[in-house]
């Protein structure tokens, strides 16, 4: 009935970012740091009190991003599949740990439900990764990103 509805439109702009390399493993160690400052440093009642709520709310959702990316770029970063099985095993117990451990931290607490959204997050980039891993490519809009290796 529609011939050409299956086509795809190429993206006016391609970035091309290379896999397994030192600025993916780079960025993944990074996000890391950053996720475990962001949940192990208390931030102060005084200082809280300066955020607006529309502050606070953007300063959360911006850490849930952040384990969804984390969970994405750990199939970016790592080659092979023993390492990545590691580096995934790695992520999800370092946020369990991080999760459990803010229940001595005074200014946090411990939550079941907030670990399984971190979590839940951790697994849904690492699962959407495994698909860009696959396939080399990823379009959005006029935007395409390449994902190239030196192993394939």
């Amino acid at each position: 009935m529609f011939p050409d509805a299956h086509s795809h439109r190429t993206p006016t702009a391609v970035i091309t970012v290379p896999m397994f390399s030192v600025l993916v493993r780079g960025l993944w160690f990074l996000l890391l740091a950053s996720t475990l400052v962001s949940e192990l440093v208390p931030l102060s009642v005084a200082f809280e009190a300066q955020f607006s709520t529309l502050t606070f709310h953007s300063y959360e959702a911006a850490k849930l991003i952040a384990f969804f990316v984390f969970g994405f770029l750990t199939p970016l970063a790592w080659w092979r599949y023993k390492t990545l099985g590691v580096g995934v095993l790695f992520a999800i117990i370092t946020t369990a740990v991080v999760e459990l451990g803010q229940a001595f931290i005074p200014g946090h607490r411990t939550s079941a439900i907030e670990l399984g959204v971190k979590l839940l997050l951790l697994l849904t980039g690492f699962a959407a990764a495994l698909d860009i891993r696959k396939y080399q490519n990823f379009n959005a809009g006029p935007l395409g990103v390449r994902f190239s290796s030196r192993h394939w």
